[in-house]
């Protein structure tokens, strides 16, 4: 007889975590090397899709994985600090995507930056916190959150 695997365990429930630690880390790439590499080699401009309704998709896409992977992790470990870091995280670059050319480039780079880093570090803790619950037995309250 086969052992049943608790949700934490699932192999789509990783891959979907790791997709969307992956797609915040792009993000950032993409918010500090382009500026550098538009600098080094301005002839890549016309080649370059910087137009609002690019960001716009990137940041949908970034936020569609976050929510795929956070809200399967949250029913887990039900801990809300992690929640309120990746909606922040979320909000901050929705907000720079529908903002334009309003905030200027400094601050668009800081609040894009900010936004990713607290959706990869959000990421990787509900990755932690879903290996913790791993060690909860279905019989009992969870170890690490205390919900039965």
């Amino acid at each position: 007889m086969g052992v049943a695997l608790r949700p934490s365990q699932t192999p789509l429930r990783r891959h979907v975590d790791f997709a969307g630690t992956v797609a915040s880390g792009a993000c950032i790439v993409h918010c500090l090397l382009t500026p550098v590499l538009i600098s080094l080699f301005p002839g890549l401009i016309p080649y370059l899709p910087g137009d609002a309704a690019f960001h716009r998709i990137l940041a949908v896409g970034v936020v569609l994985l976050g929510a795929a992977a956070f809200v399967p992790g949250y029913r887990i470990h039900r801990r809300r600090s992690l929640l309120l870091l990746a909606g922040t995280g979320i909000l901050l670059i929705l907000a720079v995507a529908w903002s334009g050319a309003i905030l200027g480039r400094t601050p668009e780079l800081l609040l894009s930056v900010s936004g990713s880093l607290m959706l990869v570090g959000a990421h990787l803790l509900n990755r932690t916190f879903c290996r913790e619950c791993v060690r909860c037995t279905e019989s009992s309250a969870c170890d690490t959150t205390g919900i039965e």
